[in-house]
């Protein structure tokens, strides 16, 4: 290439003339000439600017709700990239080398130290290497005042969309009925424990904390599969070996209250195994000591929709029966359509939050069937077969939608599909009771004949 320049350079001066000049003066201008042409293509390459930064997140024009924001990219290796927003210079960003030696550019990243507020907001950057300089890259986007929170479709600060959720087991036998803070959550799984004993696990968006929540019990391995798919801060009271082992294989962010770690997060309104609870103090110093309060959920989300409009609900809803276990563990789901809502009863007799004593109300009740359980030991505990697929219903704005269930493995999200289309179901924004039934037990939906008690 050197050769063809200084060719060129030659050509330029008109090498026949310089020829002519004599022998001493012709070997004193030759290097010269060399010289100038070298030193002219070196200040064009310093003038020549370099590749700008290919900017991966966040995309243009998008609304930006986890945070604080990640600027993710690839420029040449070696090079500094310049980061500003709404013209304020954030950052300057060195691009790490490649691991493969032939490689020229490679990815960088930086994370924001704050939050953004709410607004619009111009992403600019430009890639430095020496004398070299790229062009601009100049892209918008927005950070919205409210989004829709990830586990139940409900309009929030978008600071609140993607929390950590608390995941909370909370027991069901008769002494602990009515339990507290179940009107406040957002999922709540019903199965079985033991014994045709059922128990819940209820999970809370980290930003609605009941004033008491409980009587809080130990953990069972399907109950630590749950609470994995929503990445929930999982507080129980002990758990079966099963359940332990689980919580460790899934890394489950475990927070066991017969330990030194966490007792301090709940309290006992007695003695005995029915009388231990947290509050929404405890829940706060959990959250705030262990950083929690700012990290975003690492879990799929459903798909939600707004209620139908009341002339197109379902008129002659029919009452949802589940039979655990008897009539102490039957569950019954009966649909308001004037508010859209369904009403539970357990054991027949009307199901309250303590702490409102207001009825429990769901916007969604989705029974999942799954084979029959398996019993363990000599305690009569169980596991469920949660992973493959299986049949479900969803009872929604009065009707009865016949679903599939998928689940690829013990921490992926469990997935609803509509039989008739195919498609992913849509849940209604609000409360969500899934009902989870092993084996032959009886569902019924039907105009109910008997009195609930009110």
């Amino acid at each position: 290439m050197i050769f063809f320049r200084i060719s060129a350079i030659l050509n330029t001066v008109k090498i026949k003339n310089m020829i002519k000049l004599k022998p001493t003066k012709s070997v004193l201008l030759l290097p010269a000439i060399i010289l100038g042409g070298l030193l002219f293509f070196g200040f064009a390459k310093n003038a020549l600017a370099i590749d700008r930064a290919l900017i991966y997140a966040p995309k243009p024009d998008v609304n930006v709700l986890d945070q604080p924001l990640t600027i993710v990219g690839k420029a040449t290796i070696k090079s500094t990239v310049y980061i500003w927003l709404n013209d304020k210079l954030q950052a300057k960003v060195v691009v790490p080398k490649a691991k493969s030696k032939k490689a020229t550019i490679n990815l960088f990243q930086y994370t924001l130290k704050k939050r953004l507020n709410t607004g619009n907001y111009t992403l600019k950057t430009q890639v430095v290497n020496g004398q070299e300089k790229s062009d601009f890259t100049e892209q918008a986007f927005i950070v919205p005042a409210k989004w829709r929170r990830k586990i139940d479709g409900m309009m929030v600060s978008t600071r609140y969309w993607n929390q950590l959720p608390f995941g909370i087991m909370i027991e069901n036998t008769p002494n602990a009925r009515p339990q507290s803070g179940l009107g406040q959550a957002s999922i709540v799984y019903e199965t079985l424990a033991e014994g045709g004993v059922t128990r819940f696990l209820a999970i809370f968006p980290q930003s609605v904390k009941p004033k008491t929540v409980g009587p809080v019990r130990s953990s069972r391995p399907y109950y630590v599969d749950w609470a994995k798919e929503f990445d929930a801060i999982y507080l129980h009271a002990g758990g079966s070996r099963d359940a332990l082992n689980e919580i460790g294989r899934l890394k489950v962010r475990s927070f066991d209250a017969l330990t030194k770690r966490a007792y301090n997060f709940t309290y006992r309104k007695c003695s005995g195994v029915h009388c231990l609870y947290t509050n929404k103090i405890r829940l706060d110093k959990l959250a705030k000591q262990y950083k929690l309060t700012t990290a975003n959920a690492n879990s799929d989300g459903w798909i939600f929709k707004n209620d139908e409009p009341l002339a197109k609900r379902q008129k002659n809803a029919k009452t949802i029966t589940i039979d655990f276990n008897g009539r102490t563990y039957r569950v019954d789901w009966k649909y308001n359509r004037k508010t859209n809502r369904y009403k539970r009863w357990n054991g027949g007799v009307i199901a309250k939050d303590a702490n409102t004593g207001k009825q429990l109300t769901a916007s969604n009740v989705l029974v999942m069937r799954v084979p029959k359980e398996k019993v363990l030991d000599r305690k009569a505990r169980i596991s469920l077969q949660l992973v493959g697929k299986g049949s479900a219903t969803l009872y929604r704005d009065g009707n009865a939608i016949n679903l599939q269930w998928k689940k690829s493995s013990s921490s992926a999200k469990t997935k609803f599909y509509s039989k008739k289309t195919g498609k992913e179901i849509e849940f209604n924004r609000g409360t969500t009771w899934i009902e989870v039934v092993p084996g032959t037990r009886k569902v019924t939906y039907k105009q109910i004949l008997r009195t609930l008690k009110k």
